[in-house]
């Protein structure tokens, strides 16, 4: 794929990042990773998508999105059994470089969600950085909804744990598949729409 796509997207006064609508106009991505394992020389496998409305909390888009790795051999083992990666289901994957066009085409602008996200878009930025696209064009501003999970609920005796497992169990969200990168996103989304009726009712 040409670099020259992923090189525009440099500009620091990107009219996507800085400009434009408000923060609390623009779409919520809510979305999630897989890897190989958590070392530097790993790989993202798997992204997934919803793209939610954020006044209607309505779903837009959804995506899922299977990439082919480059060095398998360098693969944590346990990383690939809990994520599921089996040749078969790999077997239309994708480059990373066609994902990370997908996925800019797809939700260019919009404000990125997700659970520990930082974690996850510290992958992402990495990746685009590593393809030339220093200022990838999605909103400067993020939300983590792990750190809103902590401020809504911190003072209810009935959680401790505020991981996504523990949180869905909370709300009674059935998580019936983990480490799926779109299910993921979904239970993200579903924990999210939890954490606004609860501030609702505040």
């Amino acid at each position: 794929m040409d670099k020259k796509y992923f090189e525009s997207f440099q500009d620091n006064d990107n009219v996507l990042i800085k400009n434009g609508p408000k923060m609390k106009e623009r779409d919520l991505v809510f979305l999630d990773l897989e890897m190989t394992g958590l070392k530097i020389d790993h790989e993202i496998i798997e992204i997934g998508w919803l793209k939610v409305d954020p006044k209607t909390l309505q779903v837009k888009e959804e995506f899922n999105i299977k990439i082919k790795p480059k060095r398998l051999d360098l693969a944590d083992k346990k990383a690939l059994e809990i994520s599921g990666y089996n040749e078969a289901d790999w077997q239309n994957a994708v480059s990373i470089e066609e994902a990370m066009k997908m996925f800019i085409e797809k939700c260019s602008g919009c404000v990125l969600c997700g659970y520990n996200f930082f974690y996850d878009w510290s992958w992402l930025y990495n990746i685009f950085n590593s393809l030339g696209a220093f200022n990838p064009p999605f909103y400067y501003h993020k939300l983590d909804i792990m750190s809103m999970a902590y401020l809504v609920l911190k003072n209810d005796i009935a959680i401790e744990n505020f991981g996504l497992t523990n949180v869905c169990q909370y709300f009674d969200i059935k998580r019936d598949k983990c480490h799926n990168a779109f299910y993921d996103a979904k239970f993200t989304f579903e924990v999210y729409k939890k954490l606004c009726e609860r501030l609702a009712n505040c």
